[in-house]
């Protein structure tokens, strides 16, 4: 069980479950989860400035990636890219979710900056398959219609799918154009139902390096190196000059988020290292 304060999941992908990749919808060569992916990941960047511990994922409708974890924060986002022809943004919601002040800012803000029309909050229910425009402050009393909203909802958390725009129409270019922006637009959404706000100004790629070895002679970390691998981590060594003097260093993670990376230095010290971490700069 691992504990998150929300979750932003990319639309469609590979399923950890069976290993397949979905697509999602195609338009010309070009692929919804590549659309979602590039906002998610534009996001992502964004959201690391906050002290959140966010859950990334992908195909949660195969998947169902909530199950096993804890959430501060009862509710997320899954991102998509619409498909059908049809032109504008829209963003569906829990039939019986009522507090929806930040699911209209977003497609709102989302309408504005692609210049594509505002298609609604919506709920749909199961039974019927009948789709409503919801009014914020007032509930819906059905089951509902998408798995992966109802079966965030049977885990008392709040999933809502963002249809960003339609991939086969004019909407696809405005996207395209525009990926930062709308990963700004989605990074403020997930801070604000967690309670906190988003630093807008622009980024500098600043990231917290672990250090699991820093070495006079390049075969020590060399040999370090090796030993970090067979422990199950990803490393490499790179080079810094100290007082005129090279240091060999083995770098086991470069994170945006000052959290993450002290999550990483936690996992090595508990194998034995002695890392540290070091502000770096591209």
């Amino acid at each position: 069980m691992t504990t998150y304060d929300t979750f932003l999941f990319t639309g469609h992908g590979t399923s950890e479950v069976t290993g397949a990749f979905d697509p999602g919808a195609i338009s010309g060569g070009l692929r919804e989860y590549d659309l979602a992916k590039a906002i998610t990941t534009a996001a992502k960047k964004y959201l690391e400035r906050t002290n959140l511990v966010i859950h990334y994922d992908e195909s949660n409708f195969n998947d169902l990636d909530l199950a096993g974890n804890t959430y501060s924060v009862k509710a997320g986002m899954t991102v998509h890219i619409n498909a059908g022809g049809g032109t504008g943004t829209e963003i569906w919601v829990p039939c019986n979710e009522k507090v929806l002040t930040d699911d209209f800012t977003i497609i709102n803000d989302i309408s504005q900056l692609l210049g594509i029309p505002n298609r609604g909050v919506k709920s749909r229910d199961y039974n019927t398959g009948n789709s409503y425009k919801r009014t914020n402050g007032q509930l819906l009393v059905y089951t509902d219609y998408y798995k992966e909203i109802r079966d965030a909802w049977s885990r008392g958390i709040s999933l809502a799918i963002l249809e960003v725009g339609f991939i086969d129409s004019s909407d696809e270019s405005k996207i395209n154009s525009n990926i930062d922006g709308i990963g700004l637009l989605v990074a403020k959404y997930i801070a604000s139902i967690s309670g906190t706000s988003i630093n807008t100004a622009p980024i500098i790629n600043q990231y917290y390096r672990v250090i699991v070895g820093s070495f006079i002679e390049e075969v020590n970390a060399e040999n370090r190196l090796v030993e970090v691998k067979k422990a199950g981590f990803d490393s490499f060594i790179t080079t810094k000059i100290i007082n005129s003097k090279t240091y060999y260093r083995v770098v086991c993670g470069s994170f945006g988020n000052k959290v993450n990376a002290q999550v990483r230095v936690d996992e090595l010290k508990k194998v034995g290292f002695d890392p540290f971490l070091e502000v770096y700069t591209k």
